[in-house]
């Protein structure tokens, strides 16, 4: 590290900074992902059942009936909702993965002189 310069040893500690940006967004986007499936899930066979089936729910660690139409309307807010979520972290790692790539190119570039 004593023969690079300052100001790639600055970039080299920002592009760390954005790798662990991007594991953050990643593992939050696989949490999201995970849910939004089970919710989907819960969806579908909450559609199957009939008007007169019971229906609980879980709310902390008690479980609950609750009516369907009330259920699926919940369930279909949060469809919605980990959708934007997801959309919103796909953004945040396609901004992260492309200023990785540019912050890379430059590092590069700026060492290319000093080695050769």
């Amino acid at each position: 590290m004593q023969n690079i310069p300052p100001q790639v040893q600055s970039m080299l500690a920002q592009l760390e900074s954005y790798q662990q940006q991007l594991q953050l967004v990643i593992q939050q986007k696989q949490k999201v992902q995970l849910e939004l499936t089970e919710a989907k899930k819960a969806l579908e066979e909450l559609e199957k059942a009939g008007d007169g089936a019971t229906i609980y729910k879980t709310v902390g660690t008690l479980i609950v009936r609750t009516g369907r139409e009330k259920a699926l309307a919940e369930l279909k807010e949060k469809v919605e909702t980990l959708e934007v979520r997801l959309n919103a972290l796909e953004r945040q790692e396609k901004k992260l993965n492309e200023k990785l790539k540019e912050l890379t190119a430059k590092i590069q570039s700026a060492l290319r002189p000093t080695a050769g």
